[in-house]
């Protein structure tokens, strides 16, 4: 069983590794400080299990599970100092948790758990996890958290996936289109293409049977033949 261990906390990651490594059925694959590090790993490495902090700045680890495609998410064990709202969701849908500092005899107790029942978890119970504030974006040797609210679109190309922002900005992100659509505001008009609704001008008809987003900087979004009934229903329009 592969694991991987999230936590901004050096000496609890330490601690951690320190407790797991007994285990010879464990491999730590490694050590993540934050919810960005821990994203590229989980997508590169694919680990059969994540010991996961709750408590992390800019991108707390419920809200990093919303930017994980869940059909690919790996186990997720939760680490919190305490966190009544946490404690009260995982006991009531089983979900599995440990309080930091974590204890041999307990971790084994988790360790029995995902060896006997690899289930897939469901983490709908938690709102944090089906609404994604803030898309982490990449920049030049930095993160750009642009909010969900000041994305006017977002393009999949063949080199990855685009968000372009109100200021005209474009960067890549490593969240999956699909994703970005399940969890922010942002309306599926296009194989290619998520639009924010609220940021577009005009609709625009074109002579071939098609149509067109013009969003309020100009920016032209195709809309796909499949959805446009879909979309004229969703905005009222006969």
């Amino acid at each position: 069983m592969t694991a991987l261990i999230v936590d901004d906390e050096p000496f609890a990651r330490r601690e951690l590794r320190r407790t797991l490594e007994p285990s010879k059925d464990i491999q730590i694959l490694g050590e993540c400080g934050n919810a960005i590090d821990a994203l590229t790993r989980i997508h590169v490495d694919k680990p059969d299990v994540v010991f996961l902090d709750i408590q992390m700045p800019q991108i707390t680890g419920i809200e990093m599970l919303g930017m994980l495609d869940p059909q690919t998410m790996p186990q997720i064990v939760f680490l919190t100092a305490y966190d009544e709202y946490a404690v009260r969701a995982f006991e009531k849908n089983a979900f599995d948790y440990l309080l930091k500092p974590v204890t041999a005899d307990r971790l084994e107790l988790t360790l029995e758990r995902l060896r006997n029942s690899f289930f897939r978890q469901d983490f709908s119970v938690l709102p944090e996890a089906n609404h994604l504030r803030q898309i982490p974006c990449f920049s030049q040797n930095s993160v750009i958290f642009v909010k969900a609210s000041d994305v006017e679109f977002v393009e999949a190309r063949s080199t990855g996936i685009y968000v372009s922002d109100t200021d005209g900005q474009e960067r890549p992100t490593a969240l999956r289109l699909n994703i970005l659509q399940q969890r922010t505001g942002l309306l599926r008009c296009h194989r290619q293409y998520l639009v924010n609704i609220d940021l577009v001008h005009k609709l625009q008809y074109l002579e071939s049977g098609l149509a067109e987003f013009v969003t309020q900087r100009g920016r032209v979004i195709p809309i796909s033949r499949r959805l446009l009934p879909e979309i004229k229903e969703r905005l009222g329009i006969s």
